[in-house]
């Protein structure tokens, strides 16, 4: 009499068992890491047995990071890690796609839902239907798409935003020069977030002879419009409107100049990033007689020492996002023959701060744009005849593409 008792409750515990395995199963389909809501998706399936084939064809690098989640009943998705931005994320599946460790087929995710690539996918200004517009190239396919183009506007910059999130689209329904002088009207300014699908025209700035726009530093993104005085032509009033990452308009502020005096206004000047992102380096410029002299301090080994001497003078500099590597762009004066008149001509270095060396030198163009972009940097190459961005992976000094458009193409704007 005790053996069906006995049945009953082996049967009980096998009952409980797979209860706890679906409540298990399904809080973790329901959970949410608010910290790192990112991940890569590498593929979706309908059966486990599917899913597990897939997995266990995969490189073993990936195995502790992988998770399989169920949705509803007969539907399996297989992800690889956590992360605390689509562009965090995105970086990762690039490299792992690189080393033919996963396929190109995979998206990236937010709490499981498909999001915009901020690494894939990197914007830049070319020409749609004549007008100056916005488009995206895309690192796995090699190819570009219109991303962002209103009719009646071209775009005068574009503005990138240090952590790939934001991006600031300043336009102008019209622009050029009369009697001698610049103008520029229907200055617009769009905050452009693609992540979460945002398109906003913040504010509208009127007319003006005389436009810059740039990042005061990674939260605040400005742009300078200036006007001559309707009352004293002599007089250009300068407002200058600052904007927070989301597109929160902040303070402006107003100058006035006199052109007799003092001309207009000279444009912000770049500050060049002398420490990197890691505190363990730290260059330092010393120029005499038309050369640079460029001591790299490294506080690790504490020690400096000379790097590189340069013809010029520095016109920005810019660190890989881990430290290890630094981008200088140098301007020096260039003496046509005949002639005898000077032009600007500018040239790229990169340098392995680790090594203190010397990678690699580009000239030829004028480089006036450069985006550290993760383990890739993108720069303007600039000529009379030629306007286009190379691709270049510094870690294996390597050009890996060149985005050529047959109008023309910039990483922020084009030639005006």
């Amino acid at each position: 009499m005790k053996l069906p008792w006995k049945n009953i409750s082996a049967f009980g515990m096998i009952v409980v068992i797979l209860a706890l395995v679906f409540c298990a199963e399904k809080e973790n389909t329901g959970f949410k890491d608010k910290q790192k809501p990112y991940s890569i998706l590498l593929g979706e399936f309908e059966r486990r047995n599917q899913i597990e084939n897939f997995r266990s064809a995969l490189n073993t690098v990936l195995y502790n990071d992988l998770r399989i989640e169920k949705i509803y009943d007969r539907n399996y998705k297989l992800y690889y890690g956590r992360f605390s931005s689509s562009f965090q994320a995105g970086q990762t599946a690039f490299d792992l796609f690189t080393q033919k460790i996963i396929k190109k087929n995979y998206k990236i995710t937010r709490d499981g839902k498909p999001v915009f690539d901020s690494y894939a996918n990197v914007m830049f200004v070319s020409k749609y239907l004549e007008r100056p517009s916005v488009f995206s190239y895309n690192l796995l396919n090699n190819q570009t798409e219109i991303e962002w183009s209103n009719y009646g506007t071209k775009v005068i910059s574009l503005n990138h935003s240090s952590d790939h999130s934001t991006a600031f689209i300043t336009t102008a329904r019209s622009y050029g020069n009369q009697r001698g002088m610049h103008f520029v009207n229907g200055v617009k300014v769009f905050l452009f977030r693609p992540e979460e699908e945002l398109n906003l025209e913040i504010e509208s700035l009127g007319n003006g002879v005389q436009l810059y726009t740039y990042w005061e530093n990674r939260d605040t993104f400005k742009v300078n419009l200036s006007r001559i005085d309707t009352i004293n032509s002599r007089t250009v009033i300068q407002k200058i409107h600052s904007y927070d990452l989301k597109g929160k308009t902040g303070k402006t502020l107003e100058r006035k100049y006199d052109l007799l005096s003092g001309g207009f206004p000279a444009p912000p000047s770049r500050t060049p990033i002398f420490i990197s992102p890691n505190s363990r380096f730290r260059f330092r410029e010393v120029y005499s007689q038309g050369e640079s002299y460029i001591y790299l301090r490294d506080f690790d080994e504490k020690s400096e020492q000379l790097t590189l001497t340069l013809r010029g003078k520095i016109l920005d500099a810019r660190w890989s996002d881990d430290g290890d590597y630094l981008f200088i762009i140098t301007e020096y004066k260039n003496e046509k023959e005949r002639n005898l008149k000077f032009t600007s001509s500018s040239e790229l270095f990169v340098i392995d701060a680790v090594t203190k060396k010397l990678v690699r030198t580009f000239s030829g163009f004028d480089y006036e744009n450069i985006l550290v972009h993760g383990k890739l940097l993108f720069f303007d190459e600039r000529s009379d005849n030629t306007s286009r961005i190379a691709i270049y992976n510094y870690n294996r000094d390597k050009i890996i593409h060149t985005i050529t458009m047959y109008s023309g193409c910039g990483l922020n704007n084009l030639s005006l």
